[in-house]
């Protein structure tokens, strides 16, 4: 694999690791902004699997495989698809299933990818596939904070975080 990839996929493999522990602590019934935290979990997971490798060219199979209604994804009201009902709670072994599906895509896609791909725009999509992938990264890990503050709300305690380990125990002693 290409240096520029490597590293790429080595950040996203971080932030899986924080995706997962963010699920695993989540409180996933608690209500924020009229919708419970697994709908929050799921919209972001929904995004990666639609957005991260070409979204013009996305076919949706959560229903079937996990059966999680798509729509679940919609977390605004102002948008299709929107169902407002904080009662509907997306179980932690659905969307941990649903983790693993996104997870297994996107190293595929990785194995599959070359450096002079990241600037070409995928068929029909106005971004190139580094645009995609570093979109991805930001509303994904924006999505995390605010489900790891709504449990953090809940129950007090702060999910572990991972991040770039060497510098972490450069300047803080610490390895995470």
């Amino acid at each position: 694999m290409e240096e520029i990839i490597q590293q790429i996929k080595n950040q996203q493999e971080i932030n899986f690791i924080n995706v997962k522990e963010q699920i695993l602590k989540a409180d996933l019934e608690t209500v924020f902004d009229a919708e419970n935290n697994s709908r929050y979990i799921f919209h972001y997971l929904h995004s990666m699997d639609r957005f991260f490798i070409n979204p013009m060219n996305y076919v949706y199979e959560g229903e079937k495989l996990f059966g999680i209604p798509e729509n679940l994804s919609v977390i605004d009201p102002k948008r299709a698809g929107y169902e407002s009902d904080s009662s509907i709670v997306i179980s932690r072994e659905q969307l941990l299933n649903y983790f693993e599906h996104v997870k297994n895509k996107i190293d595929a896609y990785f194995e599959s990818l070359k450096y002079e791909d990241l600037l070409e725009k995928p068929d029909g999509c106005e971004y190139t596939r580094l645009e995609l992938i570093l979109a991805q990264f930001r509303h994904m890990m924006w999505h995390v904070g605010v489900s790891s503050a709504i449990t953090f709300n809940s129950k007090k305690e702060w999910n572990a975080f991972t991040g770039l380990s060497g510098l972490n125990k450069k300047f803080f002693g610490q390895g995470k």
